[in-house]
Protein backbone atom coordinates (compact mmCIF):
# COMPACT_ATOMS: atom_id res chain seq x y z
CA UNK A 1 0.00 0.00 0.00
CA UNK A 2 1.30 3.41 -0.96
CA UNK A 3 2.24 5.65 1.94
CA UNK A 4 2.86 9.40 1.64
CA UNK A 5 5.32 11.13 3.96
CA UNK A 6 5.62 14.91 4.44
CA UNK A 7 9.24 16.01 4.84
CA UNK A 8 10.51 19.05 6.76
CA UNK A 9 14.20 20.02 6.70
CA UNK A 10 15.91 22.26 9.24
CA UNK A 11 18.57 24.49 7.66
CA UNK A 12 21.09 26.88 9.23
CA UNK A 13 20.40 30.58 8.69
CA UNK A 14 23.29 32.44 7.05
CA UNK A 15 23.12 36.14 6.16
CA UNK A 16 19.46 36.23 7.17
CA UNK A 17 18.36 33.41 4.83
CA UNK A 18 18.21 29.63 5.29
CA UNK A 19 21.08 27.84 3.55
CA UNK A 20 19.12 25.19 1.65
CA UNK A 21 22.29 23.27 0.76
CA UNK A 22 22.96 22.33 4.39
CA UNK A 23 20.47 20.10 6.21
CA UNK A 24 20.83 19.87 9.99
CA UNK A 25 17.71 17.80 10.70
CA UNK A 26 15.06 15.91 8.73
CA UNK A 27 11.61 15.22 10.19
CA UNK A 28 8.89 13.07 8.63
CA UNK A 29 5.15 13.51 9.24
CA UNK A 30 2.09 11.56 8.16
CA UNK A 31 -0.02 14.68 7.44
CA UNK A 32 0.65 18.15 6.04
CA UNK A 33 -1.05 19.65 9.09
CA UNK A 34 1.49 18.01 11.41
CA UNK A 35 4.35 19.30 9.27
CA UNK A 36 2.89 22.83 9.24
CA UNK A 37 2.44 22.78 13.01
CA UNK A 38 6.07 21.72 13.51
CA UNK A 39 7.26 24.53 11.22
CA UNK A 40 5.18 27.14 13.08
CA UNK A 41 6.45 25.99 16.47
CA UNK A 42 10.06 25.61 15.33
CA UNK A 43 10.22 28.99 13.57
CA UNK A 44 8.85 30.97 16.53
CA UNK A 45 10.15 34.54 16.08
CA UNK A 46 10.68 34.96 19.84
CA UNK A 47 13.45 32.35 19.83
CA UNK A 48 16.64 33.09 17.87
CA UNK A 49 18.04 29.65 16.99
CA UNK A 50 19.84 30.62 13.75
CA UNK A 51 18.08 27.71 12.07
CA UNK A 52 14.84 27.54 10.10
CA UNK A 53 12.43 24.69 9.33
CA UNK A 54 11.35 24.47 5.68
CA UNK A 55 8.72 22.19 4.10
CA UNK A 56 10.30 20.04 1.37
CA UNK A 57 7.18 18.32 0.10
CA UNK A 58 5.25 15.06 0.06
CA UNK A 59 7.14 11.89 -0.87
CA UNK A 60 5.65 8.63 -2.12
CA UNK A 61 7.28 6.12 0.24
CA UNK A 62 6.98 3.29 -2.27
CA UNK A 63 8.69 5.02 -5.23
CA UNK A 64 10.64 7.80 -3.48
CA UNK A 65 9.05 10.29 -5.85
CA UNK A 66 8.35 13.85 -4.68
CA UNK A 67 4.67 14.53 -5.38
Amino acid sequence: MTKFVHIVYVHPVENGEPNLHKVLLEKEFTTKQQADKFILLFNTPDIKLYVEAVYLGCVNDETGELV
